[in-house]
């Protein structure tokens, strides 16, 4: 993804190559000026890649972002609540993080929506899927 970004037009500004070790590690990687049509725009990369995209205004990065068939993960810093509160309720993702970069926690749901995957792992909702709920009325006699 990084190398087709580049390709495009992109610039690396720290990362961007394989780490020289032993196993698959990629160095975290920050890029800016990625084109629309980079692999990476419409990719759901899993390893540390943070592409950088300008945008003019808040609708326009909720549009871009949520035009993904992915969502996985949000990250949003801002310093007012009207914004955390817009992103709260419009970005289409299945974990949101405002002003960090918050992992999971077991207490806590954790999955993404649309093409990111179904149910949940971690809380009491990650049980759902294997339960079957029964609603019983019964009416005693007088």
């Amino acid at each position: 993804l990084t190398a087709d970004a580049v390709a495009r037009g992109a610039k690396v500004l720290t990362g961007g190559e394989r780490l020289d070790r032993p196993g698959y590690y990629f160095a975290p990687t920050v890029l800016i000026d990625v084109p629309e049509d980079a692999e990476l725009m419409s990719e759901e990369p899993f390893g540390p890649l943070a592409p950088i995209v300008p945008f003019s205004d808040l609708d326009q990065a909720l549009a871009t972002a949520n035009a993904l068939p992915y969502g996985l993960a949000a990250y949003g810093f801002t310093d007012s609540a009207a914004t955390a509160e817009k992103l709260s309720e419009e970005l289409e993702a299945g974990i949101l993080s405002l002003n960090h970069c918050g992992g999971s926690v077991h207490e806590a749901p954790s999955g993404g929506v649309k093409d990111s995957g179904y149910g949940r792992e971690g809380g009491p909702e990650a049980l759902d899927a294997y339960l079957v709920t029964k609603r019983v009325s019964h009416l005693l006699a007088p």
